[in-house]
């Protein structure tokens, strides 16, 4: 399971395809050297995060470096007169086209899960407040140790506690407590904003 900090992380990096498909719709002499430091990049914070696709954007990546010695790669297809430059930007074109699907498959599970428990909270906090759990939120110099409180608050409850332990399964005990102060904060922004 990955940590919401480690999906943003991921992305971040992947946000960046569109600055990448900016660079080849100008014809940037870079692209082709932007795009292997792109996918190095995500190399890299796949394989710190010990995620299987990280082979699979090595291979792309791969895919590059042999195109830039003359070889054509499987599955890349060429129009016109082949050459050396046309081989290269083919094989950057479908290397950033895999990797682009590979991560948006992975990140969408990983999303999906987030995304229940993030309704699955605000649920919760919404029966908590129906209930007078919590008429306000405590305030404290230490905001972790607030949020504990909050959390203790409801996973104390008979009726709420199963669905603090779905959370707790679903992203660990450390996003639960990331995901409720992101709704806190949201609610509270949300209230100021119509005062």
């Amino acid at each position: 399971m990955l940590r919401i900090v480690n999906i943003e992380e991921i992305q971040n990096v992947s946000s960046s395809i569109s600055r990448l498909v900016d660079l080849q719709q100008r014809h940037d002499s870079n692209f082709n050297e932007k795009v292997k430091l792109w996918l190095a990049k995500l190399e890299a914070i796949l394989e710190s995060n010990r995620i299987m696709q990280v082979s699979e954007i090595a291979t792309l990546r791969g895919i590059i470096l042999s195109a830039e010695n003359g070889i054509i790669p499987s599955g890349v297809e060429i129009h016109g007169r082949l050459s050396k430059r046309k081989i290269i930007e083919a094989a950057v074109t479908f290397s950033l086209r895999q990797a682009s699907s590979s991560i948006s498959d992975f990140l969408k599970k990983e999303l999906d899960r987030v995304s229940d428990a993030t309704l699955l909270m605000r649920q919760l906090m919404a029966m908590a407040k129906a209930k007078c759990l919590i008429l306000q939120i405590p305030n404290g110099n230490n905001h972790d140790q607030v949020l504990k409180i909050i959390w203790h608050t409801l996973s104390s409850d008979s009726e709420i506690a199963p669905g603090t332990t779905s959370i707790e399964g679903l992203v660990g005990p450390h996003d639960a407590l990331i995901i409720l102060d992101r709704i806190i904060s949201s609610d509270l922004k949300r209230s100021q904003h119509l005062n």
